[in-house]
């Protein structure tokens, strides 16, 4: 079973499961990265959610003890995920479901990470959580370019304060989309995102700054 606890300053969660569970995840994010047509770069960052899944349940992340009296519980493992590169890898996870064959471990494990993502996008943000969502269901991953332009979001978000986070987290979502920077230019006096593509721009190759998570 997946459950999360959220990191300080809207950065994101620390996904949380038994050794089992995120097994089991592991082994879906390589499948579907392997033979899905969504997933372009191979190495990219689809593929790192497996990584920090395994980091998590080799216990190099966090170990998290049961509670006294309830040693049933067991040993919990999980590991921090950024809620831009995590809502992305769930698109990706999620929109690649309908161009594979596949079975009902990968649904489960799919919808029962959807199910954490909901549950902790609702603790975090609040009033602002169904915003959120809907643009987090926005995103495209049959858009080609959209893992190529998490590098810029990634460090703009790292760069921002929590309530900025809080304020602007949709609009960077909404930037995935390729009309961004097209509408951005073109009708810069009708957008609604308080976001622009010069916003990014100055992050391109430099490296993401301390999240502070």
């Amino acid at each position: 079973m997946l459950s999360h606890r959220l990191l300080r300053n809207h950065a994101g969660l620390v996904l949380i499961g038994d050794y089992g569970t995120l097994r089991l995840l592991h082994e879906i994010v390589h499948d579907v990265n392997e033979r899905s047509p969504l997933v372009r770069d191979k190495e990219g960052p689809f593929l790192t959610m497996a990584y920090e899944v395994r980091k998590a349940y080799e216990g190099q992340r966090d170990v998290i003890q049961p509670p006294e009296h309830f040693e049933e519980i067991g040993v919990r493992y999980g590991g921090p995920f950024l809620w831009p590169v995590l809502l992305l890898q769930h698109r990706i996870l999620r929109e690649s479901l309908a161009w594979i064959d596949h079975g009902k471990r990968h649904q489960a494990i799919t919808y029962a990470l959807e199910a954490v993502i909901e549950e902790a996008i609702a603790g975090d943000f609040g009033a602002r959580g169904p915003t959120v969502a809907e643009a987090w269901r926005r995103l495209d991953p049959t858009n080609p370019d959209v893992c190529n332009r998490l590098h810029t979001r990634g460090a703009l978000f790292c760069s921002w304060t929590k309530a900025e986070r809080r304020r602007l987290l949709p609009d960077l979502l909404n930037s995935f989309d390729p009309l961004f920077d097209m509408r951005s230019t073109a009708f810069p006096a009708d957008s609604k995102s308080g976001l622009s593509p010069s916003d990014f721009a100055v992050w391109d190759g430099y490296e993401w700054p301390d999240p502070r998570m």
